[in-house]
């Protein structure tokens, strides 16, 4: 499936092509063909790199909140290989990446993903849920496998809560009428849609989540959830 070639690919990488397969995002390098993929899970992040025309590959396992570490170390041991003689250590890539932070979110956005973005001002006001506009919908969630969640209210509004995963939490925003989760530990292109429904056969409330931006890492795989109300929430 073709990918956006984005243009810090193009940039870093000199490449011409990016598309996925059977779980693999393929690429160019310097002219060599490149399989990789990674795994982002709040506290945990990974990736495995091959270079099948080097006969080399390597994987890098993390164990905290470390995004553009993984970028840079995935990029300058990729290098090592591709482009020997480049010598373009970590500090090279680090300020790099903190030259995309101090652009506008909007060309950030673009850079990464090799898709335009609209602007920030454009997106609907978020302000904080109330327990009153989210009373049809509060109670406690469950999805075959992402086990049990809660959207409940708390002292500053509603909160969305994982049993399994508790760092996957958050306040819950209201955008205009729809309703967002803004998890507290990962960055804010990993916001997440809440969408809620009743008139199932089994006359549960459903939940469904999906990523507010559209162009956010596919990796944040909400769209495979499907939550059903099992329970209210607790008294206060």
């Amino acid at each position: 499936m073709p990918m956006p070639l984005t243009s810090r690919m193009r940039d870093w990488n000199k490449s011409h092509f990016y598309a996925y397969g059977y779980g693999w995002r393929l690429s160019d390098v310097d002219g060599t063909a490149k399989a990789a993929h990674t795994g982002t899970l709040s506290g945990m992040y990974s990736a495995v790199t091959l270079l099948p025309e080097l006969d080399a590959g390597f994987v890098i396992l993390i164990n905290g909140e470390a995004g553009e570490a993984r970028t840079v170390l995935e990029q300058v041991l990729t290098k090592h290989f591709t482009a020997p003689g480049q010598k373009r250590a970590v500090a090279y890539y680090a300020e790099e990446l903190a030259g995309e932070r101090a652009a506008p979110e909007s060309t950030v956005a673009e850079k990464r993903s090799g898709a335009a973005v609209a602007d920030a001002s454009t997106s609907p006001p978020r302000s904080v849920a109330s327990a009153s506009e989210l009373a049809s919908w509060l109670g406690k969630y469950r999805d075959p496998w992402f086990g049990e969640v809660s959207i409940c209210p708390s002292d500053s509004g509603v909160r969305f809560e994982s049993v399994s995963s508790p760092r996957l939490s958050g306040p819950v925003l209201d955008a205009a009428g729809r309703f967002l989760v803004d998890f507290d530990t990962l960055e804010s292109d990993a916001d997440a849609w809440l969408d809620f429904a009743n008139g199932s056969p089994d006359g549960q409330t459903q939940l469904t989540m999906a990523k507010v931006d559209p162009n956010a890492d596919f990796s944040y795989d909400y769209e495979d959830l499907h939550f059903r109300r099992t329970d209210e929430c607790a008294s206060r």
